[in-house]
């Protein structure tokens, strides 16, 4: 019963467990295995599963009396917190809604949608619980997410006839996206663009030379600077996987409070990750109305002259 630690961002640490199912408990409850070789009483197997830390030939698992089979892998992976229901929606955060699409302005340090330890406090679960308050059966579908410490405008499908208008319209990058971000030191130009690839190796995405990696290209304008870090307004024309904090720590100005990209050379290291999600502007998926979505900057930001911020 090997026990494997992963460290993700050097701040938090994914723990999992891999059993192989032995021939014994062949045809045997998932339930059964989990009291037997995790020594877990039922009550807490089943809470265990009712999270969602329990993943089964790498599907999520959330039934006790689901069967095993001789030689399937169940991996446990154990809640860093402990599973505890923390999180639901807050309906003062709302920056949209209609029967159609829901705009919700996320808070830092909560996942967009589930992670492997834990189904029940992320973004996505608690907009599916809101909208069970409200009527059955609850639908929501996420097609853009937010890393867990950024925060701004998230928006959902919440009626399956917005769906596929709301997919094309990110899928064809009809989605026009500003972020804001606080970077290390001061960029030597008040406009540019970075057009450089992003691919994975050794388990992280990292920047890489055209055409070996995916392409990505972000537009990037200098709203501020104070002393030894900037204000800056950033545009990802492209949508990949942590796009704007790669692109600006390759051109040496890291996002303040990124420790997973920020280097040496990001300063106040014990800041959130100063990384915003503004405004989001678009047609509406079903009325083909123009939207313009908007979080207002979150409070523990550093002060700007009024009008540094474009509405």
């Amino acid at each position: 019963m090997p026990m494997t630690t992963i460290w993700s961002d050097g701040s938090r640490a994914k723990a999992f467990q891999e059993v192989q199912v032995p021939a014994h408990l062949n045809g045997r409850t998932l339930g059964a295995l989990l009291e037997q070789i995790c020594l877990l009483s039922p009550e807490e197997a089943e809470d265990l599963l009712d999270f969602g830390s329990v993943h089964v030939d790498g599907r999520r698992q959330t039934r006790s009396d689901f069967l095993l089979a001789k030689g399937s892998r169940v991996r446990i992976y154990w809640p860093w917190q402990g599973t505890a229901r923390t999180y639901e929606l807050d309906p003062k955060r709302l920056l949209y809604r209609d029967r159609w699409i829901l705009a919700y302005n996320k808070e830092a340090g909560i996942p967009s949608q589930a992670t492997p330890a834990d189904a029940y406090n992320n973004l996505y679960a608690a907009v599916l619980r809101y909208l069970a308050a409200e009527r059955h059966p609850a639908y929501a579908a996420l097609h853009q997410r937010l890393d867990r410490d950024t925060t701004g405008v998230i928006l959902l499908a919440v009626h399956k006839k917005a769906n596929p208008g709301l997919g094309a319209a990110f899928q064809a990058r009809r989605v026009k996206k500003i972020y804001l971000a606080w970077v290390a030191g001061s960029p030597f130009r008040d406009h540019w663009v970075t057009d450089r690839d992003i691919g994975r190796g050794k388990g992280a995405y990292r920047v890489c030379a055209r055409h070996s990696g995916r392409p990505a290209r972000t537009a990037f304008r200098v709203l501020f600077r104070d002393q030894d870090r900037a204000l800056v307004e950033a545009r990802p024309l492209t949508g990949r996987t942590h796009q704007i904090r790669l692109h600006l720590s390759s051109e040496g100005h890291p996002i303040v409070g990124d420790r997973l990209y920020g280097g040496d050379s990001a300063p106040a290291r014990a800041e959130p990750l100063r990384l915003h999600a503004y405004r989001l502007e678009l047609e509406h998926p079903v009325t083909r109305q123009p939207l313009r979505l908007k979080a207002p900057v979150p409070q523990d930001w550093p002060p700007v002259p009024p009008g540094t911020i474009p509405d």
